[in-house]
């Protein structure tokens, strides 16, 4: 059943009645600092549409346990920085059952004490076919029951497509694909070895401070704002370039044979052979299959 009323995005009414209840009863003031624990009564109802939530993030009412508190309890111009989206979540009892959901939408027609809750949340206090359901209590609690640090307890998909793009003789530069979270990715640990480097804000970063000809192991693991970090991710290998100091084998010769495995110098960089090979010249563009660039040396 697809409930249609209230409708989340709003009627003309709903939104009329919450000017009047600002304007006369100063609800908008009262409401600027959330009541915490505080009991209320009221009515659930719910909805199933998918879409962006008023946190800013994805969400999937039919399959995802969320609620949309009404738009009287929130205090930012812009819904993503408000209070309710840094870990706040309703607690709510109906005929003996009791769910806790975090809030993640805002339901601008329902009234102070209506909320709306996700299909798979209502489905689990009552039957989706009464629409709307009085009488039920609920509170503001922080999502895992801590001292209101904006901290949830869901920690963000694990990071993919970790790779290497560029190494150098002491560094390694590297991206993955972004995680997702319930309230938000904040940044990502990057870890060699199993020593954490550094977090950074974005899916990619270059490791300095290494050695050259090293092979070093590296992961990241993605986290949010309340410190939830994720499982790390596919481990990759990869080994720096040759330091610009290193010795030069011998030189290369137009008229050796050379067998896969064999080391030359040529113009001031080191290569390795992979083929056999007779007067195939290191750097030119034709034995790139040849010889594989190894390097500065000198």
């Amino acid at each position: 059943m697809q409930r249609t009323f209230p409708q989340r995005w709003g009627r003309w009414a709903g939104t009329l009645l919450g000017t009047v209840l600002v304007t006369v009863l100063g609800i908008g003031t009262a409401f600027a600092a959330l009541p915490i624990g505080e009991p209320r009564t009221g009515r659930m109802t719910w909805y199933d549409d998918a879409g962006t939530g008023a946190c800013g993030t994805p969400i999937h009412p039919a399959t995802e346990d969320l609620v949309a508190v009404s738009h009287l309890w929130w205090t930012s111009t812009n819904p993503n920085n408000d209070e309710l989206c840094r870990g706040i979540s309703v607690q709510v009892t109906y005929n003996g059952r009791t769910l806790t959901v975090p809030v993640r939408d805002k339901c601008p027609s329902c009234a102070a004490e209506h909320i709306d809750l996700s299909k798979a949340a209502f489905q689990k206090l009552a039957d989706t076919d009464l629409g709307v359901v009085h009488g039920i209590t609920w509170k503001f609690v922080y999502t895992n029951g801590g001292d209101g640090g904006g901290s949830d307890t869901r920690a963000p998909s694990t990071p993919t497509g970790l790779r290497s793009t560029a190494t150098t003789s002491s560094s390694v530069s590297l991206v993955w694909a972004p995680s997702t979270d319930d309230t938000g990715v904040t940044g990502y640990d990057v870890y060699r070895g199993s020593t954490r480097v550094a977090t950074v804000p974005g899916t990619g970063t270059t490791v300095g401070g290494l050695s050259p000809s090293t092979a070093y192991t590296f992961a990241v693991a993605a986290r949010d704002a309340a410190g939830n970090v994720s499982a790390p991710s596919g481990a990759v290998t990869v080994t720096t370039g040759p330091g610009s100091g290193s010795s030069c084998p011998a030189a290369w010769s137009a008229t050796t044979s050379y067998v896969p495995g064999d080391r030359v110098s040529y113009a001031g960089r080191a290569y390795a052979s992979t083929h056999y090979s007779t007067g195939a010249v290191p750097n030119a563009p034709s034995s790139w299959a040849v010889w594989r660039d190894e390097g500065a040396c000198g």
